[in-house]
């Protein structure tokens, strides 16, 4: 059993050695009993200078924080904090027990999110003739090169991801890369009815319209030399995918009803469920179909924290112009707490909260009152607030009141006097004192 533990120490401390959030740890009173490798880089203070020292003595605000989970004897999770000037963390902090529920004391777990809001500021100050680096495009600087290879060549792309991802766009956007952006048609394959799904592909030759015989082109033909997207291919009847796969193999198709082959020009993409997998497994997409097809995961928002800002730029940029009205500037506080959210509903979600905030906001600067009821962040400040002294409260007041409004007016010194009805002079001293220069 000692082996065991022994064994289980040496492990967790390599795990928390090796993360790259800072981890604090302390007993009942407060006092340090861990300090990782990442918290020594974060904040510049040693183990040797920390642990054993009452965590009150480095960070206020968190000792408060720590006490009142040890107090209530609950987490709080996602916390967003500014340490110090151009510092952004989001902590996470828990109560630790023993195996008879007995408080042994508390870990603070803190993640660095300051590279989002630097990223923030220097896209704001590109100018408007600047176009942003393939804002909606789901993929990291190394995987362009690929991508962009699959859209120059003709194979059929099957494109994987949750809902809302941006499937349908990025298909659009390698089909116009791809030099075929003279038609570019969407069909739902699972909104049309399964027995009209055939001829709405494919076409349909010698039906009866109005007691007349017909003949209808289908969406391979709309195409013409452009590109099909299906969205939801496994919706898709079984005839229909062996169908479909066998055009995709010879590169031709008849129409329903007739017997003349048809020649495919166009580009097919296509559309899954992240579990296509499962999809093939149980065979609702057609094995021979599913192989037809070179396959591209298209991440999820939460998997793409780095491109929020600049997906806030564009998506309040396009609101801005529909609406007639200048696009805000986002503050370190409001990149963090958009960056922190996991946007389960993807693009549309975030394209509705952008359009949120630009109705909401005033003054040019977006505030976390402008933000929709469902991403709400809470701060260490609001946390904290009510067991802070009165002296340190008005200072953090004080703070932020002259950071928004070095915002507003764009870091602008006599504006800013001005907007606080201070002087100058005053402000400068200010601003030195609250390490705002």
């Amino acid at each position: 059993m000692f082996d065991t533990m022994s064994k289980m120490k040496s492990f967790m401390s390599a795990i928390l050695a090796g993360v790259n959030d800072a981890v604090t740890v302390v007993d009942t009173e407060g006092v340090v009993l861990y300090w990782n490798d990442a918290a020594e880089r974060t904040y510049g203070i040693t183990t040797q200078e920390i642990v054993g020292q009452h965590v009150g003595h480095f960070f206020q605000k968190e000792s408060v924080m720590l006490y009142q989970v040890m107090e209530s004897r609950s987490p709080v999770h996602q916390v967003y904090h500014e340490p110090r000037p151009d510092m952004h963390v989001m902590i996470n902090a828990l109560p630790v027990f023993d195996d008879d529920g007995s408080l042994l004391g508390a870990i603070s777990i803190e993640q660095n999110i300051s590279q989002y809001v630097q990223l923030n500021g220097e896209l704001y100050d590109k100018t408007n003739s600047e176009q942003l680096s393939s804002s909606g495009f789901p993929f990291k600087k190394e995987e362009i090169d690929a991508v962009s290879d699959l859209g120059r060549l003709n194979f059929p792309l099957l494109l994987t991801g949750d809902s809302g991802v941006g499937k349908r766009a990025l298909a659009q956007w390698l089909s116009r890369s791809s030099g075929k952006s003279s038609n570019f048609v969407s069909i739902s394959c699972s909104s049309v009815p399964g027995g009209l799904m055939e001829s709405e592909l494919f076409g349909l030759e010698g039906g009866v319209l109005n007691d007349n015989a017909t003949t209808r082109t289908g969406k391979l033909e709309d195409a013409a030399s452009g590109s099909v997207f299906l969205k939801d291919l496994h919706a898709l009847p079984p005839s229909t995918q062996e169908k479909l796969a066998h055009a995709i193999s010879t590169g031709e198709f008849t129409r329903v009803g007739g017997s003349t082959p048809v020649t495919m020009s166009c580009r097919i993409f296509a559309s899954v469920p992240s579990d296509y997998e499962q999809l093939v497994e149980c065979g609702d997409l057609l094995k021979e179909l599913f192989y037809a097809f070179q396959i591209k995961h298209v991440p999820s928002l939460a998997q793409r924290k780095h491109d929020i800002p600049e997906l806030s730029r564009m998506f309040l940029q396009d609101a801005a112009r529909r609406i007639g009205k200048p696009v805000p500037i986002l503050t370190a506080e409001i990149v963090t707490t958009l960056t922190s959210f996991d946007w389960p509903g993807n693009m549309p979600q975030f394209k509705h909260a952008m359009e949120h905030i630009l109705i909401a906001s005033q003054n040019g600067v977006v505030t976390m009152q402008d933000l929709p009821p469902t991403i709400k962040v809470t701060t260490l400040t609001n946390l904290t607030e009510q067991s802070m002294p009165l002296n340190v409260q008005a200072d953090q007041i004080e703070r932020a009141r002259i950071k928004e409004a070095l915002t507003v007016t764009k870091g602008n010194k006599s504006k800013t006097a001005r907007l606080l009805a201070i002087s100058r002079g005053a402000l400068y001293y200010k601003m030195k004192q609250h390490n705002l220069e």
